[in-house]
């Protein structure tokens, strides 16, 4: 379904005239042709009766920080940045007439789309930025809450109490930024783990990760200040692809701890689905080496090390685009 937006974002693709006017005097340059572009706005003119039209002014919309027009003149001043950022002024002379005016009005309703289409943009970047992040910080929680289950079957209560103070760290940065608050959860893991009780350790981790599905199963992110965005932009990283990266996480990183326990019936079964999130997320995550599908037993060890390298590669590419060295 087409919407308002849509049309204008695909005006601004493609350049068009949208007007022009001719005997407008540049100050200090001379007379000539103004031209205005849903994307720059030009003045052209000739040095000599029989030299080639020559552009004198030509300024990307982007950059014009202000257009006004002096009635009592009938004057258009323009402001803008150069390439260095350093600010320029032109001052243009129109005739009278609706021609003059419907110009100046044309630039006035451009450079409002021009800047609402710029503060959409800036604002999909720190979305996107917001989206990395956090599926970062769910993989690194992810990975710590299972690292627990391991450290218990090991009894090792140090690394346990490791695990859980890093948990503990980015599962507030996650309640930071506004995704989801599961801190209070790891606060109750970190007091389990004190009493040394390993069922009561394990029913908390299992309680926080549920959690952190049901936070993930929302429609969209919960920080109100995202809501205005389109959710299904499939140039960039969106809310469901959080989910398959909880989904993976949480699935890869039981492997080892089911090959450790000899449970080879869960690798198997686990394969498939791996396969499926690593097969959605490339879309989106550069994976060089996706896990294959196969159910025959010697050919299970090569798949656990595809699977092993998808998840490396997965790792790599949250952690380069949330910008943690």
């Amino acid at each position: 379904m087409s919407t308002d937006h849509d049309e204008m974002t695909a005006d601004l693709e493609e350049e068009r005239l949208l007007a022009q006017l001719k005997n407008v005097t540049l100050e200090n340059v001379g007379k000539g042709t103004l031209s205005l572009t849903n994307k720059r706005i030009e003045f052209e003119n000739r040095r000599g009766f029989f030299s080639p039209p020559h552009v004198e002014l030509s300024v990307d919309l982007s950059s014009v920080s202000s257009a006004r027009v002096k009635d009592s003149s009938n004057s258009l001043v323009l402001e803008w940045l150069d390439e260095s950022g350093e600010p320029v002024a032109s001052k243009l002379h129109l005739p009278e007439g609706d021609a003059a005016t419907n110009l100046c009005r044309s630039l006035h309703d451009t450079l409002k789309s021009v800047r609402r289409e710029a503060g959409l943009q800036e604002q999909r970047a720190c979305y996107q930025a917001f989206l990395w992040k956090t599926a970062y910080h769910i993989w690194v929680v992810v990975s710590l809450l299972v690292q627990i289950i391991r450290e218990l079957t090991r009894e090792d209560w140090d690394a346990v109490d490791a695990s859980i103070s890093e948990a503990s760290e980015t599962a507030n940065a996650l309640a930071v930024d506004g995704t989801m608050d599961v801190s209070d959860l790891v606060h109750a893991l970190a007091d389990a783990a004190a009493s040394r009780d390993a069922s009561s350790v394990l029913r908390k981790v299992t309680a926080t990760l549920k959690a952190m599905g049901t936070s993930l199963q929302q429609e969209l992110p919960p920080a109100g200040e995202w809501q205005g965005l389109s959710q299904e932009d499939s140039s960039g990283l969106n809310w469901r692809d959080i989910r398959y990266i909880f989904l993976f996480a949480g699935r890869y990183k039981l492997l080892s701890l089911w090959q450790q326990l000899g449970e080879h019936k869960k690798v198997e079964d686990s394969l498939p689905r791996l396969a499926k999130f690593s097969s959605v997320l490339a879309d989106k995550i550069p994976m060089e080496c996706q896990p294959g599908r196969s159910s025959r037993e010697e050919e299970a060890s090569s798949t656990v090390s595809s699977v092993e390298a998808a998840a490396q590669n997965l790792e790599n590419s949250l952690k380069m685009n949330a910008g943690i060295a």
